[in-house]
């Protein structure tokens, strides 16, 4: 109810679609985090913001929901904290390791407001690949790994990134260093809880599913820091809005920044993530091919257009988007990375590409949906 009174009356027929669905993952990812939601006894909730999958035989519900937005290539994780006790994190990385494995502590299930954070180039990692953070309301003092609680701390997230879909995140272990303070959670507590949690947590996500929903059609913005949208304060995004005809298509050209990574991913109109495991509907840098000057050119469309960096918009009409770019330059002063993007007639396409437009065939294009499906599976065969 609260998601259709703050829609209002402009959602196309396409956005009411599975619904049901939706909001069976929304319960459903609400449900794991109330069950770890203990600051005293904090264990690591992990695979979160995920789609549906099986897991050694098991098929486990998605754990999206209506406002998600999240970045397809990111493993993510949550453990509760007070912003008061002393906390370690130890972690180990994997073999093949992700990429980049930021840590930021957040007042809200939401992930805003950012208290801490620590940029994954910062973190000292022993030579056997283990490494310990702490966590406490104090000053570093010297320590290498530390993130600084204040009074708005509740949650640590995990966003480990896996550049390449075959790496593996870290591995984790969170241990209270003080006495608790509370009895442990009954169920009933925890039940009550993720009522709490479904309700509670639906105007921020409409916030984020705003954030889109207010721009011009066919229109993309200027990057800007995320930080102020509830995104890592290191990372730049782009945010765009499509309205496409079947014969239509957004042609979206993009520069790195100099960043190490980024990821275009397209969204439902409820900002909700596609079927990016078995279709393009998600590219990072390491899955797209470059133009001949160093750019980054996209074609989104519902039909397949024959160029490799191609955004399945699954046949709809409505489409957001959202590009991540990760591991910036820190230099001083450093200008943002660029973007332009422009609709036209899926006959007119070729007047508009780059001559150097990586193409392919559709054998080419069934060996790509078919490597994206195989990889996709192995994120749960660990």
């Amino acid at each position: 109810m609260r998601f259709d009174i703050l829609a209002g009356t402009d959602q196309p027929d396409e956005a009411r679609a599975g619904m049901d669905r939706r909001l069976r993952e929304w319960a459903f990812g609400h449900t794991v985090l109330a069950l770890n939601s203990d600051p005293d006894r904090p264990r690591i909730s992990s695979n979160l913001l995920g789609p549906p999958h099986t897991w050694f035989g098991h098929t486990v519900p998605g754990s999206r929901g209506p406002g998600t937005g999240e970045n397809a290539d990111c493993w993510y994780a949550m453990a509760p904290i007070d912003a008061h006790s002393r906390y370690e994190l130890v972690g180990k990385v994997q073999s093949p390791p992700a990429s980049d494995c930021p840590l930021y502590i957040a007042g809200t299930i939401a992930m805003v407001p950012n208290v801490a954070g620590l940029d994954w180039r910062d973190v000292h990692i022993n030579d056997d690949g283990i490494f310990a953070v702490t966590i406490d309301p104090n000053p570093a003092d010297g320590r290498t790994n530390h993130l600084r609680t204040t009074v708005d701390a509740n949650f640590l997230f995990f966003r480990d990134a896996r550049w390449h879909w075959s790496e593996r995140p870290n591995a984790y272990r969170i241990r209270r260093l003080d006495p608790p303070l509370r009895p442990p959670m009954t169920l009933e507590d925890q039940i009550a809880l993720a009522a709490r949690y479904i309700v509670e947590d639906v105007p921020m996500m409409w916030f984020y599913r705003q954030s889109l929903g207010c721009l011009a059609t066919n229109t993309v913005t200027t990057p800007l820091n995320a930080g102020p949208f509830g995104g890592m304060p290191t990372q730049a995004t782009a945010r765009g809005r499509l309205e496409l005809d079947d014969d239509e298509a957004y042609v979206l050209t993009l520069t790195s920044g100099g960043a190490s990574y980024w990821i275009l991913a397209s969204y439902d109109w409820w900002m909700m993530s596609d079927d990016f495991g078995t279709r393009t509907a998600t590219l990072n840098n390491t899955q797209s091919k470059a133009n001949a000057d160093g750019t980054y050119t996209y074609v989104f469309s519902a039909r397949d257009p024959g160029v490799h960096n191609w955004i399945d918009t699954v046949g709809r009409r409505h489409t957001f988007f959202v590009n991540r770019w990760q591991q910036l330059p820190r230099d001083a002063g450093r200008p943002l990375p660029l973007t332009s993007g422009q609709v036209v007639k899926l006959k007119d396409l070729e007047r508009v590409l780059p001559p150097s437009t990586p193409r392919v065939s559709a054998v080419d294009r069934a060996a790509q949906l078919a490597e994206r499906a195989e990889l996709f599976a192995c994120r749960y065969a660990v």
